[in-house]
């Protein structure tokens, strides 16, 4: 199953947060550690990601979204349900249903491993 989500995002040229003269990790991507710049996306959990490249190469966002994925689809289903509940205007009805849908089959799959 495919959902697109409306993942809050922000475009910057240079931004660091300094306190006290020391760089805060505020202003770092949560991804690759480096200084936020270009265009930024929220991942719930996970943070503020680079979602752009100019070289081609995968994003910190990309390769979020791929860790998220690979391991355990539960996980990844329960993160799109985070953004989804924090931001149910940014989506469609569709987006919802289909997020409500896959966490009851989540359940219901927990609920049958435990019988």
């Amino acid at each position: 199953m495919k959902v697109q989500l409306d993942l809050p995002e922000f475009r910057v040229e240079q931004y660091t947060h300094h306190e006290n003269g020391n760089v805060t990790d505020e202003g770092l991507c949560a991804g690759c550690g480096l200084e936020r710049y270009g265009l930024m996306a929220k991942l719930h959990p996970v943070g503020w990601l680079h979602a752009e490249d100019e070289d081609g190469n995968p994003t910190c966002l990309q390769k979020a979204i791929d860790k998220l994925t690979a391991p355990d689809p539960a996980t990844a289903w329960t993160t799109v349900a985070r953004h989804v509940a924090k931001y149910p205007s940014r989506h469609d009805a569709a987006t919802i249903r289909a997020v409500i849908r896959e966490l009851l089959q989540l359940v219901e799959a927990k609920r049958g491993d435990a019988l």
